[in-house]
């Protein structure tokens, strides 16, 4: 391998353990270690925009509570279930039994497979379920009624005890809002959001983020030739604060490096990496499109513009923060 494509290998296996994704790590995980621990079973919601960290979450929590065996039976306690697009009332309990690895024929009914559901969550000993991408259940044409889908979440909690943390984009509000009584067994919403350029500290939170990848380049042999202010507003720019589209677009650079000795990296190389990646921030301001790297800056507007942007593009409202010296 180049150095280049070794630098792109660590970009890519790197859990960047920000301060919003620790934070959120370390709830959930209460969450799951009370309902270990035999304590009531709670509803957990985790809405945010496609590229927040949702899926990192889910893989650390998977890696922290990973199924093992007990006197030789498979023992799950957490379980992670995706949920694949339009799905229906079957194919919910259908998932479920996927993710314990057991094959359902197709000539059973809903009822059957509801019963045999609950039959091997009990004999692998699951106390929490994850659903992945829960928001499937309200996309536009869903065969799975808002209401019909929040009913078969709540008796599954009620039923086997089991505490259910639900991640997906904003939309899975929908399930609460269509159901009032797994709004009150549910805990409020931890919208898992990017970084807001307005908010000094979640700004210098996602300058870290720029650093660190900045210091895997330079440990590479190739340093990003831009001070860590240009550096940290273009990317602003080009990712609304999303750390996930962050990470794309240091691979992307990688990438660009591929075939070049170790060497500073450019403004004309961040130029070519950004057109790879998929633009999150505002089309009203692309990144990396100013003349160079040592200009006046970025006005706190336009990264305002790409904050707001990645929101309302993922049907999430703009949280309002309180202004310094509002009263409490």
């Amino acid at each position: 391998m180049t150095p280049a494509q070794l630098l792109r290998k660590k970009i890519e296996g790197c859990e960047l353990t920000h301060p919003m994704f620790m934070e959120h790590l370390t709830a959930l995980k209460g969450r799951v270690d009370d309902a270990l621990a035999g304590f009531a079973p709670k509803v957990v919601r985790v809405p945010g925009p496609s590229r927040a960290g949702k899926s990192s979450l889910i893989a650390r929590l998977s890696r922290d509570y990973p199924a093992n065996r007990i006197d030789g039976r498979r023992h799950v306690p957490v379980l992670v279930v995706p949920v694949p697009p339009s799905a229906t009332a079957k194919l919910l309990p259908k998932s479920v039994l996927g993710a314990l690895g057991i094959r359902v024929p197709r000539s059973m009914t809903a009822g059957t497979m509801d019963d045999l559901m609950a039959e091997q969550l009990r004999l692998a000993g699951t106390r929490v379920v994850i659903f992945d991408e829960i928001s499937h259940l309200v996309d536009e044409g869903s065969r799975v009624p808002p209401r019909a889908a929040s009913d078969w979440l709540k008796t599954l909690s009620d039923k086997l005890g089991m505490t259910l943390i639900l991640f997906g984009i904003p939309r899975l509000e929908r399930l609460f809002s269509a159901n009032e009584q797994l709004r009150s067994r549910a805990s409020p919403a931890r919208y898992f959001l990017p970084y807001d350029a307005t908010d000094s500290d979640q700004m210098n939170a996602y300058l870290g983020c720029v650093a660190y990848y900045g210091r895997l380049c330079a440990a590479a042999g190739y340093p990003i030739n831009a001070p860590d202010r240009v550096l940290t507003q273009q990317c602003y720019l080009l990712t609304g604060g999303l750390i996930g589209v962050l990470a794309d677009f240091m691979r992307e650079l990688a990438i660009v490096m591929k075939n070049e000795a170790p060497r500073a990296i450019t403004y004309a190389d961040c130029q070519r990496a950004s057109e790879s990646v998929n633009h999150a921030g505002s089309p009203h301001r692309l990144a990396f499109q100013d003349a160079g790297m040592d200009g006046a800056g970025v006005e706190p507007a336009a990264l305002k513009q790409a904050y707001v942007h990645v929101l309302t593009s993922n049907s999430a409202s703009v949280p309002i923060r309180k202004k310094s010296g509002d009263k409490q």
